[in-house]
């Protein structure tokens, strides 16, 4: 197939790219090449929000499946970060909902059978805030409706809401889209859960010490297990049954022992088969941290006191 990748050079797109080269013909996008272009892989710079009607139209065609990562930064760290304060990024993630309907409509316009959207974790983080890390349910499911508590979450709700008329066939054909909500593709740094570890400042409910390295281990995504994640996502047949309307919710995290996100529907409607455990990969964290004694250690999750 003929791939069109958004954000190729960031960090998600870039994790993406081994698992579907030498596999498709690759179309990169973003401002700035990525760093080892995939041999026969071809590059162009374009800003999505920018860009007119006929270089879209032009970047489309022939594409037969498009993976969106591209993202405008609202923040100066991360969703957590009170850096601007959160009600400050609205502008900023508005205008990444915008560059998310250009690509749908230029995708239903060329003919793209599928658009995979790199959403997150974030697009209905209220339930790990006020219910998972209060113990009063032990997973989120797909299913669950998109309540993000941030303006970064709302915006990746918005994305996969959007792309529901799309499925729909409300604009003359079903355009099949797929929603990734990325856990946390980075590795493990155990220091910085060890007792006494300075804490982020956030204006958002997060954990701090042991508690957030159980979150870090829930919510942890290996290199392979999301080059996995994006090639099902790209090549998956049959993501729902006949007659339904063909649009897919699925957490993006690794086979970990401490989840709190399902994988349902990623197992079931995209095929994908995780090969990493974050209680494996770092056990030696693990026992140094979790099985020392330490109070309120114990416990699949644990983010109560």
């Amino acid at each position: 197939m003929k791939l069109l990748v958004t954000g190729a050079a960031g960090h998600v797109g870039s994790l993406a790219l081994p698992g579907l080269s030498g596999r498709h013909e690759l179309l990169l996008v973003d401002l700035r090449p990525p760093v080892g272009l995939p041999p026969g892989a071809r590059f162009q710079s374009l800003n999505l929000l920018e860009a007119g009607d006929a270089e879209l139209e032009a970047l489309f065609a022939g594409v037969d499946v498009v993976v969106h990562s591209a993202y405008i930064p609202s923040g100066a760290i991360d969703v957590y970060s009170a850096e601007p304060p959160q009600i400050e990024r609205f502008e900023a993630e508005f205008a990444n909902i915008r560059v998310a309907q250009r690509v749908y409509r230029a995708a239903l316009q060329a003919g793209v059978r599928r658009v995979v959207m790199v959403s997150s974790n974030h697009a209905a983080d209220w339930y790990e805030h006020a219910q998972v890390h209060q113990r009063q349910r032990d997973m989120v499911y797909p299913g669950d409706l998109p309540l993000a508590d941030n303006f970064y979450g709302w915006a990746k709700a918005s994305y996969e809401l959007l792309g529901h008329p799309y499925a729909c066939g409300s604009f003359g054909r079903q355009l099949e889209v797929v929603m990734l909500r990325i856990g946390s593709p980075y590795p493990i740094q155990a220091a910085r859960y060890e007792p006494g570890a300075p804490a982020v400042a956030s204006s958002l409910p997060r954990p701090s010490g042991l508690a957030a390295f159980k979150r870090a281990l829930g919510a942890w995504l290996s290199d392979r297990d999301c080059a996995a994640l994006v090639r099902c996502a790209v090549e998956a047949q049959a993501i729902v049954a006949e007659g339904a309307v063909p649009w897919v919710v699925a957490y993006g995290i690794s086979d970990n022992t401490r989840a709190f996100w399902s994988l349902g529907s990623a197992r079931h409607q995209l095929g994908y088969r995780p090969q990493d455990d974050s209680e494996v990969v770092y056990a030696a964290d693990v026992r140094r941290l979790l099985m020392s004694g330490a109070a309120g250690a114990a416990g699949p999750l644990g983010l109560g006191a």
